[in-house]
């Protein structure tokens, strides 16, 4: 943590990361990784980069005027500290029942005596036992153990499926609004929409294999490990110029059809080293964490009518992510790892 850092530091950076075209999400995940809870709000973040889209080049406070608020007390701020302590879902209607002072001391009181801010429950995949936990630390190491060596002889994939059309995120969705008009509607994405299940597998330097399975098929055992897998290992020879993929090391999750005999066998006779995974862990796999999002964010908003189209733009995405990106995907992926282990196998997204 940078020592005796001031807000107007972060502002600075968020300043150079917008220059240079960085989203706000990524400067939120920088200044976390910096400043702990220290950290500016991703809502702080978006309205200094609006500020700078605007014109605005200074990043000190704007001058206040008045009186200081008489109810910003040291026995207010103790009170409040006990309300959102002891319940943290209270609400500022709640908090002003008790303690009987305006709103805007309230908001004083949390945002800049506190430092408080309030924010959604993170949804989780799963909910984790005792047991899997010690799972995910224990297989973390190991997986550790692997990517300390280096990234080069390791593939990483899964299957996920693509809409024929993808709505845009919510945030590119967000329009501005004169007094009086109505919120624009969009039809969110049914999982009854047309779609199509795509196996990806990509190493430290880009894509291996995209591959698109047949409609009206999903993936099993036998399509997995007769079908994907030596087509994933006939790409990753051709692209690094080996005779073999012999200890190569394969990365993918613990879905059924991974743990069939037939998978079992390719990698066998391959000689290909399979990489453990922990249960209910999308958080620790790169193409959970990294690809699939990144493709689909970029999809938001395009409509396909035939699978050559779709396939070409999944690919062309794809294949548009630098190398630069795909090794940093590997540095994250050792990154969580070593976070996973630290918090005790607990999911740590949205940790600070």
């Amino acid at each position: 943590m940078i020592k005796n850092s001031t807000r107007e530091n972060q502002r600075y950076y968020i300043w150079i990361c917008w220059k240079n075209g960085k989203e706000a999400v990524d400067i939120h995940k920088d200044l976390v990784v910096a400043e702990g809870d220290k950290a500016l709000t991703k809502s702080t973040i978006y309205r200094w980069i609006e500020a700078f889209k605007a014109g605005k080049s200074s990043i000190e406070d704007a001058p206040r005027f008045g009186r200081p608020c008489e109810a910003v007390t040291d026995s207010n701020v103790a009170k409040i500290k006990t309300l959102i302590s002891d319940d943290p879902h209270i609400t500022v209607e709640g908090i002003q029942h008790v303690v009987d002072i305006s709103v805007g001391s309230i908001e004083t009181i949390l945002h800049t005596k506190l430092h408080a801010h309030k924010v959604c429950s993170k949804w989780v995949p799963h909910t984790l036992s005792e047991k899997n936990k010690q799972e995910r630390v224990k297989v973390s190491k190991q997986l550790l153990k692997y990517l300390d060596n280096g990234f080069q002889n390791i593939i990483t994939g899964d299957e996920t499926w693509f809409y024929f059309f993808t709505i845009s995120s919510k945030e590119s969705n967000k329009v501005w609004l004169n007094e009086g008009e109505n919120r624009p509607q969009i039809v969110r994405t049914s999982r009854f929409s047309r779609k199509r299940m795509f196996c990806i597998f990509f190493s430290v330097s880009g894509i291996v294999a995209s591959i698109v399975v047949k409609e009206g098929h999903t993936v099993n055992g036998r399509y997995y490990g007769n079908d994907v897998l030596p087509l994933v290992f006939k790409n990753f020879k051709e692209i690094s110029g080996r005779s073999t993929v012999r200890d190569i090391m394969l990365h993918h999750d613990n879905a059924t059809p991974h743990k069939a005999k037939e998978v079992t066998e390719v990698l066998r006779k391959e000689r290909v080293i399979l990489l453990p995974h922990p249960p209910y862990s999308p958080d620790l796999a790169p193409c959970d964490f990294f690809l699939f999002p990144k493709i689909k964010k970029e999809l938001g908003g395009l409509r396909f009518e035939r699978i050559q189209e779709l396939a070409h733009a999944i690919k062309s995405i794809a294949n548009t992510i630098t190398k630069e990106e795909y090794f940093n995907c590997f540095q994250d992926w050792r990154r969580r790892l070593r976070r996973c282990i630290d918090v005790n196998g607990n999911y740590f997204e949205g940790m600070e």
